[in-house]
C-alpha cells in the first residue's frame, strides 16, 4: 500500500480540479497503517468569495473526482474528507446562505404567497400570510435535505368570502390544523419549491447532485397577532374556532 500513498500524494496532493465552478485543491492526505483509509484536506474556492454554498454539494464533487482518480490508477479506496471553504472552516449547519440570497428569498416568497385558501370542513376558508426567517439558524441542511426556514404568521381571515375572527382560546388548536392543511397542498408545497429553486439555484446548484433537494420549513408564530404555538388535538377545523 505504500506505493498507492505514494501515487496519492503525487496525483493528488497539491493539485487543483474544477467542477462546476469551484476549485478544489487537496492540500494533504493521511491513511491508516494498513492504508486503505485516507483522510484529505481539500479547499474549495468558490466561484465568488462569500456567496451561499451547501457542504454536500463539495461532497458529491469531491467524490466525482476521486471516482476519475480510481478509473486513472485502476484502484479504488475508502476515505474522508475534512473541507474547507475558501481556507476557513465551514458553516456548522452544513449549508450557508449570505445576507443577500436571505433578503432575495424572503422578499421572492413574500411576493409569491400573500394569502391562502383552502377547502375545509368548514367552508372556504382564505387567511394571509407573513413571511419572516427563522433566526438564529435560517437554513441548515443534512446529507438529503436543505432547509429554508420561516416563521409565519396568518391573518385577516375569511371563511365563506365572509370576514371572521378565530377563536384565540383555540388559537394553539387552528394553527396547527392550518400548518397540516399548508402540508398537504401540492400547489402550496410547489410554490414554495418555485421560490427557493429560483433564487438560489444560481449560487447553490443541487440539479447534478443525487438524492439532494430544497426545501421549506415553516413555523406558525402568530394568528391576529396572537402568539401561539400548535398544538395538534384536532385533525380538522370546527364551526366553534371562528366567529
Amino acid at each position: 500500500m505504500t506505493d498507492l500513498r505514494n501515487i496519492i500524494r503525487k496525483l493528488l496532493i497539491n493539485e487543483e480540479f474544477v467542477v462546476g465552478g469551484y476549485r478544489y485543491t487537496f492540500l494533504s492526505v493521511e491513511s491508516d497503517d494498513e492504508g486503505i483509509f485516507y483522510n484529505f484536506v481539500i479547499n474549495v474556492t468558490q466561484p465568488q468569495k462569500g456567496q451561499s454554498y451547501a457542504v454536500t454539494v463539495f461532497s458529491e464533487h469531491i467524490h466525482d473526482i476521486l471516482v476519475n482518480f480510481w478509473k486513472y490508477i485502476g484502484t479504488s479506496f475508502s476515505y474522508s474528507e475534512t473541507t474547507l471553504v475558501d481556507g476557513e472552516e465551514p458553516a456548522k449547519s452544513g449549508v450557508y446562505v449570505s445576507p443577500e440570497k436571505e433578503t432575495e428569498v424572503l422578499f421572492a416568497i413574500r411576493d409569491k404567497i400573500r394569502r391562502l385558501t383552502f377547502n375545509t370542513d368548514i367552508g372556504k376558508l382564505s387567511f394571509n400570510i407573513y413571511w419572516k426567517p427563522f433566526h438564529p439558524q435560517f437554513a441548515i441542511a443534512d446529507d438529503v435535505y436543505i432547509d429554508f426556514r420561516f416563521f409565519i404568521e396568518l391573518s385577516n381571515f375569511e371563511l365563506n368570502d365572509n370576514p371572521v375572527k378565530p377563536n384565540l382560546d383555540m388559537a394553539d388548536e387552528i394553527s396547527a390544523v392550518i400548518l397540516e392543511l399548508m402540508h398537504d397542498s401540492d400547489f402550496f408545497r410547489n410554490a414554495c419549491d418555485e421560490v427557493i429553486y429560483m433564487v438560489m439555484g444560481d449560487e447553490i446548484d443541487i440539479t447534478h447532485t443525487d438524492n439532494l433537494y430544497f426545501q421549506v420549513m415553516y413555523y406558525a408564530s402568530k394568528l391576529d397577532g396572537f402568539h401561539v404555538e400548535p398544538k395538534w388535538h384536532h385533525m380538522n377545523l370546527e364551526s366553534g374556532m371562528f366567529t
